[in-house]
């Protein structure tokens, strides 16, 4: 165990608990690795305190190799989706959901919009839905991938529960292979009753290429979009959807994330 790594875990854990029960929850979590089968646990709740706009909430976390604290750390910790956006959304919709952090967190920012979640995977939606509940916080969810074509698609499960991707078609089920329901945005937006998105987020692990490809008449009813882009060429196809649907040329943010705003 690195001692410093350690030291830096300790104080973020202490400052970030809700109190002594939930700084030790975290720190096992953490840890969990090196712990005893006898003190290991699949599941953890645990409260929090995170700075404003988000307060205190209290998240179901699992001992899932560093999966879900990852996630937790780039939310919550580094702010990831501290987006600037000159109007506040009144519609948020969040493709590639997976535990519903981002979900919470777009929820505190903006408490007067309405939020949806789509996310395909059985235990992440599990994970999803207490989240929500233990957070008070209202949101359709959608048991599904998106994708391009309403139906079925097969997803190849990834090593990290944040990884999982729609796999190349043709592909067959298999121990690492799942078929799972698919809807595009469109068909979203009929079942919300949606006219437009205020915001759009997109993390769908490299499927956002064949999500974006023309025809796309979608995004002209987005305001604005925040995804993380996985393959090369991020800019110049950003930019070349950008042009075509009215927005903004693209930006990155500090995390990497880019933006299209109008």
């Amino acid at each position: 165990m690195d001692a410093g790594w350690a030291l830096h875990n300790i104080r973020m854990a202490w400052r970030s608990g809700a109190g002594p029960a939930d700084v030790t929850r975290q720190l096992l979590l953490r840890y969990a690795g090196a712990l005893p089968r006898g003190l290991r646990r699949h599941d953890w709740e645990i409260g929090l305190r995170c700075p404003p706009p988000v307060g205190d909430i209290r998240l179901l976390l699992r001992d899932n190799a560093g999966a879900d604290m990852f996630i937790y750390s780039e939310i919550f910790e580094h702010e990831c989706y501290a987006i600037p956006l000159k109007d506040r959304p009144a519609t948020l919709l969040d493709l590639g959901a997976n535990i519903g952090l981002a979900a919470i967190y777009f929820a505190r920012a903006f408490p007067a919009a309405q939020l949806a979640c789509v996310e395909p995977d059985p235990d992440n939606l599990r994970v999803l839905r207490r989240n929500l509940e233990l957070n008070s916080i209202t949101a359709a969810v959608f048991a599904a991938a998106v994708h391009r074509e309403d139906g079925t698609a097969m997803m190849a499960r990834a090593a990290a529960a944040y990884g999982h991707s729609i796999a190349d078609a043709g592909t067959e089920a298999s121990a690492d292979r799942f078929e799972i329901a698919a809807v595009t945005v469109p068909t979203l937006l009929a079942r919300l009753g949606w006219e437009r998105v205020g915001l759009a987020k997109v993390d769908i692990e490299g499927h956002e290429l064949a999500l974006l490809a023309e025809p796309c008449d979608w995004l002209d009813r987005v305001d604005a979009l925040c995804l993380e882009y996985h393959l090369d060429g991020g800019e110049r196809h950003l930019a070349a959807l950008a042009e075509r649907h009215g927005f903004a040329p693209p930006c990155q943010l500090p995390s990497g994330l880019w933006l299209l705003t109008r």
